[in-house]
């Protein structure tokens, strides 16, 4: 019995609230039955929220004027300003929203974003309310996969105004930020692999509260994801040059929208955009190049003897778990060479180095032993070879002598 209260209490007690209406009388439904059957199979419908808790008016009044007499309240299509403060009621009460496990910070989120500013600072009804993301009579929960802010929809929901070109150009907006995402190695996993925890628009930007990161934010931004990176990218010398403001950290060598995977061709590329190819600091890092090349190409080597010598029969567990080894080391450098250090790179690379050498060389033993074993089984070969002609020859004397007698 206690059970049942409890569970009817907790199912009762966001209705009892006044967030859910009665939809037998509601007569909106009989003049709007197209925005009916959307709003009925959404997240709002289905938790008996109906029109008039957005719109206003009275929905228990058959007459029109009655239902949309001023003393009721009475909103129509509300405009932008309306519908964030309209959302803003429901989503901003704590006491609603903890229920669902909601955040009720979103309103303010928004009032501090650019486009929260650009609304209620100029005015400016282009920017983005709440259902230009989400949808108007027919939003459905934010993990459903229709949803225009699952993970995999949130680019192109973005690219409905930053892919614009009449909306953009007078703010100066680039408008080819998607295609760059799409071809970028976030937008491959995300659009080609269907992995939703790469990251999105909103990973950077944030979403409510959505702002370009500044000079001083970028590596935060991206440290989001790439924690040993930023730590790391920290303790070099671009650092101090951060809170000059003059260095975009990250973005400088990878860019944003458009990063591609990392190969060490990007030390002749990036680095030559603000270092001199006879400076100091630009022979450092073609220095750090040639340790990356030279591991990578150790490491890939080392990998096809390891794959021949299993192909040719050879045991190779050993060596293989050792070139995992080798292959951590080298994973490893890729977060360490954000350092700039070449001292510390360099430690790497001579564990790789050391790691692949000894591979290789337990393999050629392997290989030789083999072949002296197969050099070892010539001489057997041979005797046997010697036995099969002489019993070969013995058998054909004793039929040919068995035939003459009779």
């Amino acid at each position: 019995m206690r059970i049942f209260f409890l569970i009817a209490f907790f199912i009762g007690y966001p209705l009892s609230l006044g967030f859910a209406q009665d939809v037998s009388k509601n007569y909106c439904i009989s003049c709007h039955d197209d925005q009916w059957q959307d709003l009925k199979n959404s997240i709002h419908g289905k938790q008996g929220i109906t029109c008039e808790k957005c719109h206003g008016g009275d929905s228990t009044q058959k007459d029109k004027e009655l239902a949309k007499a001023p003393s009721t309240g009475y909103v129509g299509v509300p405009d932008k300003n309306q519908i964030v403060q309209i959302c803003g009621t429901c989503h901003s009460n704590v006491e609603a929203m903890n229920f669902y496990g909601i955040r009720t910070d979103q309103l303010a989120r928004y009032k501090t974003s650019m486009h929260g500013k650009k609304l209620f600072n100029d005015n400016d009804k282009n920017v983005p309310v709440c259902s230009d993301c989400h949808g108007y009579h027919d939003v459905v929960d934010v993990t459903d996969p229709t949803s225009p802010v699952y993970p995999l929809n949130v680019p192109k929901t973005c690219n409905r105004c930053h892919g614009n070109e009449k909306l953009m150009k007078p703010y100066g907006i680039q408008m080819d930020m998607f295609a760059k995402y799409k071809d970028s190695v976030h937008g491959k996993a995300l659009f080609e692999k269907k992995d939703i925890g790469v990251a999105t628009c909103v990973s950077c930007h944030g979403s409510h509260g959505a702002l370009p990161p500044g000079v001083k934010q970028v590596a935060d931004a991206c440290g989001k994801c790439h924690m040993n990176e930023k730590d790391n990218f920290l303790k070099s010398p671009h650092a101090k040059l951060i809170d000059q403001g003059n260095f975009p950290q990250c973005v400088a060598c990878h860019s944003n929208h458009g990063i591609q995977p990392v190969a060490v061709t990007l030390y002749d590329q990036a680095c030559v955009k603000c270092h001199q190819p006879q400076t100091v600091a630009f022979k450092e890092g073609q220095k750090i190049k040639g340790l990356l090349s030279k591991a990578q190409q150790d490491l890939q080597t080392t990998q096809q003897i390891v794959k021949q010598a299993s192909i040719d029969g050879l045991f190779v567990e050993e060596e293989t778990a050792i070139l995992e080894e080798a292959k951590t080391k080298v994973f490893e450098m890729g977060p360490m060479q954000h350092t700039l250090s070449y001292t510390n790179v360099a430690e790497l690379a001579k564990q790789v180095d050391t790691k692949t050498k000894d591979v290789q060389n337990t393999i050629h033993e392997k290989r030789q032993s083999l072949q002296m074993r197969k050099i070892a089984l010539w001489p057997l070969w041979i005797f046997i070879i010697i036995m099969m002609t002489v019993l070969c020859i013995r058998y054909k004397q004793l039929s040919s002598n068995h035939d003459k007698k009779h």
